[in-house]
């Protein structure tokens, strides 16, 4: 009788036997690998999480000697400055723009008595690098805030953060708009969200605002504590991760949690009190609204009542506060000392409107970054004024510090242009955008004139360049074989520049001193 034959090992037992074989050939080099790479990467933990966003010294130091040497501004001449700044409002979520749902009259008066942009963009498609560029007039990337949205310290995405090497706070070094205006003589207020860091160190007090009611992060992060000048006024009970917050707005807040109906009335109340505090000497008022992010809660008096659904009663409830803000101020008679910014973040969300646009927030396509932009100022800026020359939220610095003439700082690129001769009626010089997707170091797109030039589409399996014209179609058509010049041009000019924000990201300009 023949012997039965040998059973043979099963592909699994084949590979663990090879596996073995190998890890004995590789044992000690290969255990020597992991233990020199585990610890190199906990050294490199330990010293992102010890020491975050260390500022860079030289530059740290030129930063307090350029505040140190500003001169004060003449009180009676300064003109007062005060910026609404919406979170997620869409290009098209306005009636002035075009709006048929959702009805904002007292902003589209502020746009009739003064400039409406409809070429102007955030520097970025989401909300913390966006808020850096306004307040510092630099491209994300100078800032270290490219790489995505800040998150609470302490919860899994934020240590995330950290590991990765990435800051989670605005670094000490950067100079910001608020600073320089508290050091020439002004008084200086933040009403409603920061998102630019909640460690110590890196808080609203200590980048310029003397005053500040409102809250660290976007409304759909936990804990969302209400803060007024460093300390928390109303606690955040929940539990809960970064994301604790109900983004499903047919529901109630948790108990414990915030009451965020109340959010915006609160937020003007304080805003116009700060106005009314500082009548007789120049401000700057940075009104950080809260909404229309995720999650929507309008005000019990503006729920149901928009044709908007829920996502119009918030935009038309922020509208009733832009009003009660401007009636202020005219009750004061203060209009004419006082220039006003309306703009947004970043371009609208799924439940706001892109207004035609392509894309939305977190694209670098227009609706992701093309925004409302209104500038009042009675007997300055002349009234019923429509541009369409391209503009970007960096431009605010660089405005600012020219109408109040303070100088710029010399130790680091600022990316900005004043705007003042478009407020005064002229005709700006041509000027090239760069667009900074969400979570790179290089700048994405690039626009001049008419044209705009996309490193890549994203599309699956056409991922490529792509030109466009803004001025007569949304993005949709790529006219790269009719316009084979524009083309080439514009795309070695973003090469040139993705090529100077890696040798240089910080942008800092050497003094010599």
């Amino acid at each position: 009788m023949d012997a039965p034959p040998e059973k043979r090992p099963g592909p699994s037992r084949r590979i663990a036997s090879v596996l073995r074989v190998v890890s004995m050939g590789l044992g000690a080099p290969l255990v020597a690998a992991l233990a020199l790479f585990t610890l190199v990467f906990a050294v490199r933990c330990t010293q992102v999480w010890l020491f975050p966003s260390a500022p860079d010294a030289p530059h740290a130091a030129q930063k307090q000697a350029y505040l140190d040497a500003l001169p004060a501004v003449d009180a009676a001449a300064a003109p007062n400055i005060v910026v609404i700044f919406f979170d997620d409002l869409g290009w098209g979520d306005l009636s002035a723009q075009g709006n048929r749902l959702i009805e904002t009259p007292r902003i589209d008066r502020a746009a009739a008595e003064g400039l409406r942009m409809t070429h102007f963009y955030s520097a970025s498609p989401v909300c913390t690098p966006s808020r850096a560029a306004l307040l510092t007039g630099r491209f994300p990337p100078r800032s270290r805030t490219d790489r995505h949205v800040f998150f609470p310290e302490g919860s899994a995405i934020g240590i995330g953060r950290r590991m990765l090497g990435w800051a989670n706070e605005l670094p000490a070094d950067e100079i910001t708009l608020a600073e320089v205006l508290q050091r020439a003589g002004y008084a200086t207020a933040l009403v409603g969200k920061w998102h630019l860091g909640d460690r110590e160190g890196f808080r609203p007090g200590d980048f310029g605002f003397e005053r500040w009611l409102g809250v660290m992060y976007s409304n759909d992060m936990w804990p969302l504590h209400l803060y007024r000048d460093g300390a928390i006024v109303q606690r955040d009970e929940r539990a809960g991760g970064a994301f604790a917050a109900e983004r499903d707005e047919a529901h109630p807040l948790g108990e414990g949690g915030i009451d965020q109906s109340t959010l915006t009335a609160r937020y003007t109340d304080e805003a116009i009190a700060f106005i009314e505090s500082h009548s007789n000497a120049p401000f700057f008022l940075l009104l950080a609204h809260t909404f229309p992010h995720v999650p929507h809660y309008p005000s019990a008096d503006h729920a149901g009542q928009s044709r908007g659904g829920r996502y119009g009663d918030v935009v038309e409830d922020l509208d009733r506060s832009t009003g009660a803000l401007l009636d202020a101020l005219d009750r004061l008679e203060l209009s004419e000392r006082t220039i006003v910014v309306i703009t947004s973040d970043n371009g609208a969300d799924y439940g706001g409107s892109p207004g035609g646009l392509r894309g939305r927030k977190g694209d670098i396509l227009e609706g992701g970054q093309r925004v409302p932009m209104i500038v009042r100022w009675p007997g300055r800026v002349a009234p019923g004024q429509v541009s369409d020359a391209p503009a970007m939220n960096v431009d605010l610095f660089p405005t600012v510090l020219a109408l109040t003439g303070l100088p710029l700082p010399g130790d680091r690129e600022i990316d900005g242009e004043s705007l003042m001769p478009l407020l005064e009626g002229e005709t700006p010089a041509p000027r090239d955008l760069f667009f900074f997707p969400v979570a790179r170091t290089m700048p994405g797109a690039i626009r001049r004139g008419p044209f705009k030039w996309l490193h890549r589409t994203g599309d699956l399996g056409r991922d490529r360049g792509h030109l466009s014209r803004v001025d007569l179609d949304e993005e949709a058509h790529e006219l790269s074989d009719l316009h084979p010049a524009e083309a080439a041009a514009l795309t070695g000019e973003l090469e040139a520049m993705r090529a100077q924000v890696a040798a240089n990201p910080r942008g800092w300009i050497e003094t010599g001193h």
